[in-house]
């Protein structure tokens, strides 16, 4: 009996000291090294028209592919692209599904710190498409891939820190601005697919700003929208291997041109990022 109740508190203490270590986060990819995610993107939306109410459905599908281009010790860089891209849009005025091969395996550079912000965006291959495909091109230019930001310290299960990131995207001929705060959570060392991960959790905000042209009118875009997620990195490395994430948002769009009306504009959606092949 004694030696039972010595062995149950050496495993108590031993994984009480493993809850409570402490770790330095920070992305340690090997160079030339390639990861493919599987993603996928559900977003419903509700606008209002001239007294009108529509609900849009869409459906992003993709296979994207990330190779470590370059290793350093203050930054890396990785070269993201598109194997495979489906929109499904479903609405009162269409029931469609794009498969726009013109965006496969256009590749974009990331440069980013060690921690995981981003430093720099470079398109590789400009994509030339229609005024039909402005938005899908300019989705090909992005990473689905969102790299979750580290702490700047040491820190250990229930440790929290927070990141503030404003992303600039270029649509309609303008400009939008996203500035996101998110609060992050190391929840503990999970096994995930096999391999020791760390488990993060996160909440946060979103602010928008915008300014574009449609059809010889200007728009002037604004809202905000919250969010939350986990995600699943790589013990050693600290590249993403899956995460899961929710969001909502409120918008409304400024007319202004020959017509002049506002357009509320709210959005919910899911996203899903899973590892497929590396």
């Amino acid at each position: 009996m004694k030696t039972r109740m010595l062995i149950t508190g050496v495993l108590v203490f031993a994984a009480g000291a493993a809850f409570g270590q402490s770790v330095q986060l920070k992305y340690v990819p090997e160079k030339g090294k390639t990861y493919q995610y599987a993603d996928t993107m559900v977003v419903n939306m509700t606008q209002e028209m001239m007294g009108q109410e529509m609900k849009v459905y869409n459906k992003i599908a993709a296979v994207s592919r990330v190779t470590v281009e370059s290793v350093a010790a203050d930054r890396h860089a990785l070269v993201f692209s598109l194997d495979t891209l489906r929109i499904a849009t479903k609405s009162p005025r269409m029931d469609s599904t794009l498969v726009p091969t013109e965006l496969l395996h256009k590749r974009t550079r990331i440069t980013f710190s060690p921690a995981g912000d981003i430093l720099a965006r470079q398109v590789i291959d400009s994509i030339k498409a229609g005024p039909s495909m402005r938005g899908a091109g300019a989705m090909a230019q992005r990473e689905f891939l969102m790299l979750p930001v580290y702490a700047a310290k040491a820190v250990k299960a229930g440790d929290k820190w927070t990141t503030v990131r404003a992303d600039t995207q270029e649509a309609m001929g303008g400009k939008t601005v996203t500035t996101t705060t998110l609060e992050y959570t190391l929840v503990g060392k999970e096994k995930y697919a096999g391999r020791d991960t760390w488990k993060l959790s996160y909440t946060g905000t979103s602010a928008i700003a915008g300014k574009g042209s449609m059809m010889g009118s200007e728009v002037f875009t604004e809202g905000a929208g919250k969010m939350s997620g986990v995600a699943y990195v790589d013990a050693k490395s600290g590249m993403l291997i899956a995460s899961d994430g929710t969001m909502d948002s409120d918008m409304t769009a400024a007319v202004t041109g020959q017509q002049n009306m506002t357009i509320p504009i709210t959005q919910s959606g899911t996203s899903k990022h899973v590892l497929i092949a590396e």
